[in-house]
């Protein structure tokens, strides 16, 4: 009988045993699938902005300011449009913003003009032009780039080389289709939004 009863209680107790150790091993699947998502995995499908830098570029060929004064205006955080004459063949100002601050619009434009009392060579070559650029990266709250996009220019290519006599004659077609030159204005202007960019008032860029 007792032999029975020994039996018995041993069976009762691997039972349990085995229905722990299979609880445990539900437990264990159980937080494997529920696990939280760490913040690199949310950040791909975050998709809300949380911050936009705004770039303003200007490049001028090498010989631009020995023959133009280039004047730079552009719009500063509050808006309002400032203004400087160009010293160096490159200029960079960037601008961050947050959802408070949009929508919010950026125009950019460089003037040049020809310098008074400037002697050229007639057949002297000089490499001239002026390209704009507005350059817009849009971040989530983990910091992660979730849209970044810019419109034409800052090429080399988008330079020229131009005679004494061509530069003098304002009226040329060489310098009458020259970005940098006596008439003509490069201008960019950008509008950003909380879901979407807009260049120029035609091109959109969404997110």
């Amino acid at each position: 009988m007792m032999k029975k009863q020994l039996k018995w209680m041993l069976v009762l107790c691997c039972g349990l045993v085995m229905s722990a150790g299979f609880a445990a091993c539900d437990d264990d699947d159980d937080d494997h699938f529920q696990r939280e998502e760490t913040d690199e995995e949310k950040s791909y499908f975050d998709r809300e902005l949380a911050t936009a830098d705004v770039t303003y570029k200007v490049r001028l060929a090498k010989d631009e300011l020995k023959l133009y004064d280039v004047k730079i205006s552009y719009m500063d955080e509050k808006g309002v449009e400032q203004s400087f004459l160009m010293n160096d063949t490159a200029w960079t100002l960037k601008r961050s913003l947050t959802p408070k601050d949009l929508p919010a619009e950026f125009v950019l434009r460089a003037k040049p003009s020809l310098k008074d009392g400037l002697v050229l060579d007639d057949n002297a070559q000089f490499q001239v032009g002026c390209i704009t650029k507005l350059l817009v990266v849009v971040k989530n709250s983990y910091g992660r780039v979730i849209c970044e996009r810019d419109d034409i220019g800052l090429s080399p290519s988008d330079f020229v080389t131009m005679t004494g006599a061509d530069i003098k004659n304002p009226w040329s077609s060489a310098v009458s289709d020259l970005f940098g030159s006596l008439f003509n204005t490069d201008k960019k202007s950008v509008t950003v939004s909380s879901n979407k960019i807009k260049y120029n008032g035609m091109s959109e860029h969404y997110w």
